[in-house]
């Protein structure tokens, strides 16, 4: 089992150029995660923390669970990239046998740690997984828009392709100086989530190039409700969770997504909180301004405990380090 280490770094000048003498199409490209910034690529997010637990498992990709596709300007898949290879940290591989439908090629989509079965035309919509199938690998997808034809008996330099997660990451954490003061996070219940997930956000298949995707119209929620899961006993100052794409807005009012948090001082217990996705205002809920849960993105509670609880929620581009406003 191989494990990518990903970079954005570009090819060594010559490197299209290369004659490979044969019939094939020969590409080579390396992967990215969508930033927006040029910073390199795992700088992380906002208040980046390299040892923040969960930042390998976030980036990781599994070499035996990644396949590459060239489709036509309309997102169908018409050929396999095949004998896919790991050097460094570039990714190579051949369309054997394009021939007529080279003229065809558009585009190339990349799908990683999705399983070991063949990504086809006719299951590629329906691409899915069961949260607890990511525990060591999280689903990841992206495209990019050929800028000049594939050449028959060339090595084809795609340049970088950027990636999406397919899950999203929440962060309940406490302000600085609680941890002091003796509070912890006692125990966490998530409450309705979707269990499963589509590997794939819904405009897949018309977007030209994974950074230009828009939050708006991306969602891709597989219905997969659960009541909730609890996270026991926690006793941290932080807690992270992964989970799949959730239609916030559109369930039903005893159904919303929301957090039920145990907050303790001096190891008693100091009361129970409800946290919404939603914006806050002051420190309050206001939930007429509800959030979808979307992949790819991190959501960020901060707690902080004086007279009451107050809660700060960001929701952020997963690996962007600055951002200028909150994007939802």
């Amino acid at each position: 089992m191989g494990l990518l280490s990903t970079t954005s770094c570009g090819f060594d000048d010559g490197y299209d150029k290369e004659d490979t003498g044969d019939d094939n199409v020969k590409v080579a490209f390396r992967m990215a995660f969508v930033n927006d910034n040029t910073r390199a690529v795992n700088d992380g997010w906002e208040d980046y923390n390299p040892t923040d637990p969960g930042d390998s498992y976030e980036n990781a990709i599994n070499a035996d669970q990644l396949q590459i596709k060239v489709c036509d300007k309309d997102g169908n898949i018409i050929g396999d990239v095949q004998d896919v290879r790991v050097i460094d940290d570039q990714i190579t591989g051949t369309w054997e046998k394009a021939g007529d439908l080279l003229k065809q090629a558009n585009k190339i989509m990349v799908f990683a740690n999705c399983g070991t079965d063949n990504v086809t035309q006719d299951n590629i919509s329906s691409l899915a997984f069961r949260v607890d199938q990511t525990k060591q690998y999280i689903p990841m997808w992206g495209v990019t828009t050929l800028t000049k034809d594939l050449v028959v008996g060339k090595q084809n330099n795609l340049g970088t392709i950027d990636l999406l997660r397919s899950l999203a990451k929440v962060k309940v954490k406490m302000a600085d100086g609680m941890k002091a003061r003796g509070y912890a996070l006692g125990n966490i219940t998530f409450n309705n989530y979707n269990t499963e997930g589509y590997t794939l956000p819904q405009t897949y298949n018309t977007s030209k190039n994974t950074k230009e995707i828009l939050f708006s119209g991306s969602l891709n929620a597989k219905p997969s409700w659960s009541q909730s899961v609890t996270m026991t006993n926690t006793d941290e100052e932080s807690i992270m969770l992964y989970i799949p794409e959730y239609d916030n807005k559109a369930a039903a009012a005893d159904k919303k997504a929301s957090i039920t948090l145990n907050l303790k001082c001096d190891g008693t217990d100091d009361g129970t909180y409800t946290l919404q996705f939603c914006n806050y205002v002051d420190g309050v809920a206001d939930p007429s301004t509800l959030y979808n849960i979307q992949r790819n993105h991190y959501y960020e509670y901060t707690v902080n405990k004086d007279d009451r609880l107050n809660v700060t929620l960001k929701v952020l581009k997963w690996n962007k380090r600055t951002h200028s406003e909150i994007i939802m």
